[in-house]
């Protein structure tokens, strides 16, 4: 004969003892989810370069952008699942510096053509930033030597 008492005691059944047992390490796991999140979003990144090598001359492209302000902006961003310089040319006086920010998901840099100019590091997805000013007139084309394809113009105003 079974005692009342024992009844009340045991458990309804297996299921409740396992929630009750697992939920520890799936709480541990959202967890360290969450802080791997965290920590993703916030890093920046910012280089500078102040590399005044003489530029080589090239035509300037037609429709470009002019700038008289003391910094400049160019923005790295993805339209249509294509990265690219907004604007890819940018026409600025003598002195300005320029400041490249990245609004995208992926890394970016910004490097001479001719290889002398402009050499960033990698700049970081979503907001870090590279500048350079600009000491001689001429016109300088880069490029994104992680996106090879991405082509960009500064021609500078003597």
């Amino acid at each position: 004969m079974k005692d009342s008492l024992s009844e009340r005691r045991r458990p309804m059944n297996n299921l409740t003892l396992t929630k009750a047992r697992g939920a520890p390490w799936w709480f541990g796991i959202l967890l360290a989810g969450i802080l791997l999140l965290a920590g993703c979003g916030t890093s920046t990144s910012s280089s500078t370069n102040t590399n005044t090598a003489a530029p080589t001359p090239t035509a300037a492209p037609a429709g470009t952008t002019s700038s008289n302000a003391n910094v400049a902006q160019v923005k790295i961003s993805e339209t249509n699942d294509k990265y690219g310089f907004a604007p890819a040319t940018l026409t600025v006086a003598k002195g300005t510096k320029v400041e490249w920010s990245n609004a995208s998901d992926a890394p970016h840099t910004v490097t001479s053509d001719s290889g002398t100019t402009l050499a960033s590091s990698i700049i970081s997805p979503s907001g870090g930033t590279f500048d350079f000013t600009f000491t001689q007139p001429g016109t300088y084309t880069y490029h994104c030597t992680v996106h090879p394809y991405m082509k960009g113009t500064i021609v500078v105003t003597g």
